[in-house]
């Protein structure tokens, strides 16, 4: 296919995804119990996934959202402190495009965060410098448009290439509400559990 080709592909695609957001906007702030669906459910599982590497454990957990991750976490942490562009849950407020957090923490959970930021390795940078263990997921492979909110749209090689960076890591496929060692048909979301290089 011509570049012109795919970028009229593209440009299509992307309408369509605006016309359907019209009709069914995404959700962007999740709160358990809401609606009792899938993206309640798959949110919840990477929560549950991530409590075996907070035992015992000092813990940021950023973008926090409504806290309901913080609260999952804290049942195993020492402690656990959320961050957000918003005062939703008692959280720090932060925005990860212009501000830094200084603390250093045994664990930072970041959990579809990545995507939204116009420069990724801002906070991929600051995730070095202040985590022992870094668990970071993302869509992948998702249609560009398909999520407005999105500002990044990765196929998995990308992702691991811009983690490579900075970070050793281990990738997790998540199929509906389980999280696997490897794929289980099209990998919609993937986390990776980084250690600094």
């Amino acid at each position: 296919m011509t570049a012109a080709r795919a970028a009229i592909r593209d440009s299509v695609v992307e309408r369509f995804w605006r016309l359907a957001r019209i009709v069914k906007p995404v959700r962007e702030r999740v709160t358990l119990g809401e609606l009792n669906d899938h993206v309640e459910r798959e949110h919840e599982a990477r929560y549950h996934f991530a409590k075996q590497y907070c035992v015992n454990k000092s813990v940021a957990d950023i973008a926090c959202g409504t806290g309901y991750g913080s609260r999952i976490l804290a049942e195993v942490a020492t402690s656990v402190e959320g961050y957000d562009r918003e005062a939703l849950c008692g959280n720090r407020v932060l925005d990860l495009e212009k501000q830094s957090w200084e603390k250093p923490y045994d664990v930072i959970v970041s959990f579809e965060t990545i995507e939204h930021l116009e420069n990724p390795e801002f906070f991929l940078e600051n995730a070095f410098r202040t985590a022992r263990t870094l668990i970071v997921s993302t869509p992948i492979g998702e249609s560009r448009g398909y999520n407005p909110h999105h500002k990044q749209v990765w196929t998995l090689p990308e992702f691991l290439g811009i983690l490579d960076r900075w970070f050793s890591y281990e990738v997790f496929h998540q199929h509906a509400d389980r999280v696997l060692p490897k794929p289980e048909g099209k990998t919609r979301f993937v986390i990776a559990v980084c250690t600094p290089k």
